[in-house]
């Protein structure tokens, strides 16, 4: 980015605009876009973003939402990786998911001892912090002065391009999981990610070798995860101090929707100036081909109104210090996932209605159906894991969580 983004950035900073930044960050990331379109071929057949374009992401600052301002960062509104992460889907998922999901680590950090954040961010301020908490094998043990770990943990977005990494590990002898900080030169990338959508997050394992993990890099999940956690006395910011398991969901959906919203741009233009095979019709003539595209546009605006709705009610929640009660997590994340499943059959339809143009990898549209439908299966908005719960909830049966299972609820709405 040019000087005259790196003032007009600096100026709204000052002037402590939180919206007018994050207006910013979205205005940027379509400046972006179509360089990210370009590589996005060659993205996904590198499993893995290219080193241009993460020089491109950290130039324009797209990554420093969540982090602190007292690490060169902005300390955002919750949602604005949903929105900068949506701009950016409209171009490359693989890149959307790289900003809006790996991008939002930082407020993981944020969390952590603000001795760890120093060390991270100290000496330099551009960072993807990876992540990885689905154990495949090992786990920690106590030793003088920290842990010493030695585990495998699968699904590490961005970790090729990452100086950093938390892991979730279980420690041998202890109630609760911990969150531990490492370096790069302490773990090693096992190159698993061979799969059909979602190709170029390069979403590998992570794997530590007996390694030692000193005490300041070290939280159990439980002081992590609640609220005003050791991090909290640093940055003011109310991400770093609210109750958060509410809040983490949230970062998958910009991508899905954004992707789901490329995918019918992608669509229109073809479908705009296409004929058909056998008789050279205008396609788009159709009342068919137009009733699917408006219907699938009705179900893009419908996913965005509840996810923006979800957004809103958190903010307030932040600004607010309020808990969120044990029906609106479960319904919160049944609308994720209710979300999800709109973005999911609107590019589906739109797949399906381009016949075999729709089956060629060199259509992007084919790309956007094929990421959409990966990122439908994250746990954060699986349809068939966030939507029972709920309907439990509703006929007083235990949902299978259990601190909303512990907890005194009210009576369920009829």
């Amino acid at each position: 980015m040019g000087a005259c983004d790196k003032s007009t950035m600096d100026a709204i900073t000052e002037n402590d605009d939180l919206l007018a930044l994050e207006a910013e960050l979205v205005r940027r990331a379509h400046a972006l876009g179509p360089r990210f379109r370009e590589r996005a071929a060659a993205t996904e057949q590198n499993r893995a973003l290219l080193k241009e374009t993460m020089q491109d992401l950290f130039e324009a600052r797209l990554l420093r939402y969540f982090q602190p301002r007292r690490h060169g960062g902005f300390e955002l509104e919750w949602g604005a990786q949903y929105a900068i992460g949506r701009a950016v889907a409209h171009y490359c998922p693989s890149t959307a998911w790289i900003v809006a999901v790996v991008g939002a680590h930082a407020s993981f950090l944020s969390r952590m001892k603000p001795e760890v954040q120093d060390e991270v961010w100290g000496p330099n301020q551009d960072q993807l912090i990876a992540t990885g908490s689905v154990t495949k094998r090992g786990g920690a043990r106590r030793v003088p002065g920290g842990l010493q770990a030695s585990v495998q943990v699968g699904f590490s977005s961005g970790c090729d391009h990452a100086e950093w990494a938390m892991f979730g590990v279980k420690v041998e002898g202890a109630h609760d999981h911990y969150q531990i900080v490492v370096p790069r030169k302490d773990w090693q990338i096992a190159d698993t990610w061979h799969v059909a959508g979602m190709r170029g997050t390069g979403t590998k394992d992570l794997v530590l070798e007996d390694v030692f993990v000193p005490e300041h890099r070290t939280l159990s999940v439980h002081d992590w995860i609640n609220a005003n956690p050791p991090g909290a006395k640093a940055n003011p910011g109310y991400i770093s101090h609210v109750e958060f398991m509410p809040f983490v969901g949230t970062s998958l959906l910009g991508p899905m929707v954004g992707a789901a919203e490329g995918a019918l741009n992608g669509y229109v233009e073809t479908t705009r100036s296409r004929r058909g095979v056998m008789f050279g019709e205008q396609v788009a003539d159709s009342a068919t081909v137009q009733l699917r595209l408006a219907e699938s546009s009705a179900e893009l605006s419908a996913a965005d109104v509840v996810i923006r709705d979800q957004i809103a009610y958190l903010r307030h929640v932040g600004h607010s210090g309020e808990t969120v009660p044990a029906e609106k997590r479960l319904s919160m994340n049944r609308d994720r996932a209710f979300a999800g499943r709109l973005c999911l059959s609107a590019t589906e339809r739109l797949t399906a209605q381009m016949g075999a143009l729709g089956l060629f990898d060199s259509n992007p549209v084919q790309r956007h159906f094929r990421d959409v439908n990966a990122i439908a299966t994250q746990i954060g908005i699986n349809w068939d894991r966030n939507m029972a719960p709920y309907a439990k909830w509703l006929l007083g049966l235990p949902t299978g969580d259990p601190k909303i299972d512990g907890e005194n609820r009210q009576k369920a709405p009829e």
